[in-house]
């Protein structure tokens, strides 16, 4: 099993685990040897998604897979891989794109973000892929009517696009698929009648409030209790249960019966389950993202709650022993050539943002849509 050298040890940990006898973590940005000529090359993006490429005979294949990767960072991968044959990306959103339609206009972002990697790195061959999803619950299937199909990508006319079907091969001498067929398939499975699951169970009452009150001492643990009081209290609308979550993070979460102040007053509208999911893992923020079962009346602005939740579940930031100290120094070095863009992204997005006046807030999201 190859892994990135990340900060945290946990996937290695747990591969071992699981009975993996060989685990080797790949040094972030370097090529690694492995056997018959093959050589990889592993790099990371954000807190923990990572890029490979892999080449031999002369062949090169970059898989960028989703990672979210800025311009001026994508260059500095390029110098590092070189040539790319074959590139491998995202093509459409997997995860929450707003509270009625595609708010944050992430389809048209992935659109850009495949015409720039095609026109930038020149691959010979590009494999759109990493979107083949439908979401699944009444509670998140109206995004589907807003994904970027492969006939929308064939139509840019972008050069080496092609599409794979399960089982489809491609040959490295022959170079060639039957992409038109691959796509046909796709979009007859697009139009297929599908399975969407109804509202999950509702959570108990109990289970939510001892979720949320554990993970916020956690939080406090970890953090410190004064970085953590700083997060002004947030309300969430338990729509399946008519209740009103208050989180506050500097002490403990209520729950009350909901009216229509209150319940038009909380920052985001979700089922029982997935607020008790949320804070039952340290992963549970970044599932409900990428699950998109709720919505969020403040949508132009990141929750302060998310950035602290991330580095815990993903350990991108440890500094509790000289060891794992010096694994997290040795991760942010290796992303010197990335934090820059990313600093740089994120204050021209706040410039933007800050110049179009008060934040967009969705005030009148139909709280009761959900259940319907």
């Amino acid at each position: 099993m190859l892994y990135q050298k990340h900060a945290s040890q946990r996937i290695p940990m747990v591969l071992r685990g699981l009975g993996y006898a060989n685990v080797e973590e790949l040094r972030l940005n370097r090529w690694t040897p492995l056997r018959d000529g093959i050589e990889v090359i592993c790099g990371s993006v954000g807190s923990v998604d990572s890029w490979i490429a892999i080449r031999a005979e002369g062949l090169t294949i970059l898989n960028l897979n989703d990672c979210m990767i800025e311009p001026g960072h994508l260059a500095h991968i390029s110098k590092l891989v070189g040539k790319a044959t074959v590139l491998l990306s995202q093509f459409s959103f997997a995860s929450w794109i707003g509270n009625h339609a595609d708010e944050l206009g992430e389809a048209d972002a992935k659109l850009q973000d495949l015409r720039f990697r095609v026109a930038f790195l020149k691959p010979d061959v590009t494999i759109p892929f990493a979107s083949f999803i439908y979401f699944c619950n009444q509670e998140n299937s109206w995004m589907n009517e807003f994904a970027v199909t492969p006939r929308r990508v064939a139509e840019l006319g972008l050069p080496g696009v092609t599409f794979m079907y399960p089982g489809d091969e491609w040959d490295s001498d022959v170079r060639t698929c039957r992409s038109a067929e691959a796509i046909d398939k796709y979009m007859n499975d697009i139009s297929r009648p599908k399975t969407i699951d109804p509202t999950p169970e509702p959570a108990s009452i109990e289970a939510l409030q001892q979720a949320a009150d554990r993970t916020l001492r956690k939080l406090r643990q970890q953090f410190g209790t004064i970085l953590i009081r700083r997060i002004e209290p947030f309300s969430i609308y338990l729509h399946d249960l008519d209740k009103v979550l208050r989180i506050n993070p500097g002490g403990t979460c209520e729950i009350h019966n909901a009216t229509k102040a209150t319940s038009d007053a909380a920052r985001f509208v979700m089922c029982s389950q997935m607020a008790w999911y949320v804070f039952s893992y340290s992963w549970g923020w970044g599932a409900m993202e990428n699950c998109a079962m709720f919505f969020d009346r403040r949508l132009e602005e990141p929750h302060p709650l998310r950035f602290y939740l991330n580095i815990l579940a993903t350990g991108c930031l440890s500094f509790s022993s000289p060891r794992e100290a010096a694994r997290t120094i040795e991760f942010l070095w290796a992303k010197r050539h990335e934090l820059p863009y990313r600093l740089w992204c994120e204050i021209a997005r706040r410039r933007t943002h800050n110049s179009e006046g008060t934040l967009r807030q969705s005030d009148s999201i139909p709280t009761k849509r959900l259940a319907q």
